[in-house]
């Protein structure tokens, strides 16, 4: 154990066990999506922040987590947490930070996770004009607790990605073409 140790999921520790990640440094990447999908358990996010270990949050992969969709991610450990604690000590605000701010402290990297002059220029982007956001007076909020979709501006390393909700440079149907012809192939080698 150590700072530059993170452990994925962090569902089943105990007090003392806690006690000892925070005082290692060790951090942990909650991936409430898929401890939902396997029924595996609720991690202890808040007792875990509160003991010093750094909390991020992960998609997991796709054996456990289909949409591996960070904004999704972000809204699942929202209402996961809440269950566990209540909404008064998980707010959209505390679910972001674990996304990025805590993420980036669970990696040892002070470049990512904040808009400030050095930073890597990583950026999502959303567009709040559609029905259900309408009438929110929080945007944040509303992208967690209408659920954000796809973002529609993303930029990462100063380098847009994607533009008007499309990824810049990827032909999408081909890919998808591509992926079903390799999944149906797997499917019957391996039925």
């Amino acid at each position: 154990l150590g700072d530059r140790t993170w452990l994925a999921h962090g569902i089943h520790f105990d007090d003392d066990e806690i006690a000892r990640l925070g005082a290692a440094g060790t951090a942990v990447s909650h991936c409430a999506t898929s401890n939902m999908r396997l029924a595996s358990g609720i991690a202890r996010a808040v007792e875990l922040e509160a003991a010093g270990v750094p909390v991020g949050l992960g998609v997991d992969g796709s054996a456990s987590n289909d949409g591996s969709n960070m904004m999704m991610e972000v809204r699942q450990a929202l209402y996961l947490q809440r269950l566990r604690y209540g909404a008064a000590a998980v707010t959209p605000e505390r679910a972001l930070d674990w996304a990025t701010q805590g993420s980036a402290r669970a990696l040892g990297r002070s470049d990512i996770g904040v808009l400030r002059p050095g930073a890597q220029a990583d950026l999502a982007m959303f567009t709040l004009d559609e029905l259900r956001f309408s009438g929110s007076h929080d945007p944040l909020a509303a992208l967690l607790l209408c659920g954000a979709e796809r973002a529609d501006r993303v930029m990462v390393g100063g380098t847009w990605r994607v533009l008007d909700g499309r990824i810049v440079g990827l032909d999408v149907p081909q890919l998808i073409a591509h992926h079903s012809e390799a999944a149906r192939a797997l499917l019957a080698r391996h039925g």
